[in-house]
């Protein structure tokens, strides 16, 4: 009978502490301290600007963004090929994807979920989703004041871009190359093409459409674009971890050669990080561009670049 009051006993005491441990997280994460694990950089990024360093516990392996937030900070790395169980030792409230992951890992997320984790899926398609998507990760981890005040300094550091973009009467016509080996260019209301034109350029481009609702790199062709080979004035390659060369190797390329930029030598390459994820480092990618199209804003020095 001893032993049977004791077992009683030490189940009803395991279940209490679970339910005081489920309680105690749940009571965190609507306080917005809950723990993050995040699998994309630009998520990590403006979580780290909004002053939520402390919820998160893991990060993806492509974070590029260094700042006084990640000084001795090293925090576990997370791949969406992770097993589920590693997720679910780090104890994490909520698990940040892009709309990739929620394809490739359907199964972990859908294991997640059932183990009553949160999942937030989230990707900026159109430069004018930009502000709604940080109020979205602001709002996740209690932090919109910090978001508006992100969004009001940020918005506060481009209108001196829009009004000189506005004022500027010859601008240079410019190509973005969005992967390099294929002529595959930025749909027109993407992030880049945003920058491109804030920064006192004209898109070539600007007829590109997506081969698919929902993305923003577009096949453009070569025959398209060396028709409008007199009006590409700057050349433009994003590089990053997706898509890694030098500038060398972009100016080698025969097929552009015809090209009004390669001809006379405006053949630049910007970090993917600051040009296409939606972060503010965005503004380190429009001070570049305005130093290649020659924009003049007060205060700001030309920009040179990148080799």
């Amino acid at each position: 009978m001893r032993r049977k009051i004791l077992i009683m006993t030490l189940a009803a005491f395991v279940l209490s502490t679970l339910l005081a441990s489920c309680h105690h997280r749940a009571h965190a994460a609507e306080e917005g301290r809950p723990r993050v694990i995040s699998l994309y950089a630009a998520h990590t990024e403006v979580l780290l600007r909004l002053g939520a360093k402390d919820n998160i516990i893991g990060v993806s392996g492509q974070e590029t963004y260094t700042g006084p937030e990640t000084e001795n900070w090293e925090p576990p790395v997370f791949s969406i090929r992770d097993d589920v169980e590693k997720f679910l030792a780090a104890k994490p409230d909520l698990v940040l994807v892009r709309p990739m992951h929620m394809a490739a890992g359907s199964r972990l997320v859908a294991t997640l979920e059932s183990a009553g984790v949160k999942v937030y899926s989230a990707q900026v398609v159109r430069a004018g989703d930009l502000y709604k998507y940080w109020r979205g990760l602001g709002a996740l981890v209690g932090r919109d004041d910090e978001a508006e005040k992100m969004i009001a300094d940020f918005d506060s550091k481009i209108a001196a871009y829009h009004e000189a973009a506005s004022a500027k009467k010859d601008k240079p016509g410019v190509f973005i190359e969005a992967i390099h080996d294929q002529v595959k260019t930025f749909t027109p209301d993407s992030l880049p093409v945003w920058l491109v034109e804030l920064g006192g350029g004209r898109n070539v481009a600007d007829d590109a459409r997506p081969s698919s609702p929902g993305l923003i790199i577009a096949n453009y062709g070569p025959e398209r674009l060396l028709a409008k080979a007199d009006q590409v004035d700057i050349f433009v390659s994003q590089i990053g971890v997706m898509n890694p060369h030098t500038l060398d190797k972009v100016k080698e390329r025969n097929i552009y050669q015809p090209l009004k930029a390669f001809r006379e030598g405006h053949v630049y390459k910007i970090p993917e990080n600051i040009f296409a994820r939606p972060t503010p480092s965005l503004l380190d990618g429009l001070e570049m561009i305005a130093g290649w199209t020659g924009l003049e804003i007060k205060d700001t020095p030309p920009v040179e670049a990148v080799e």
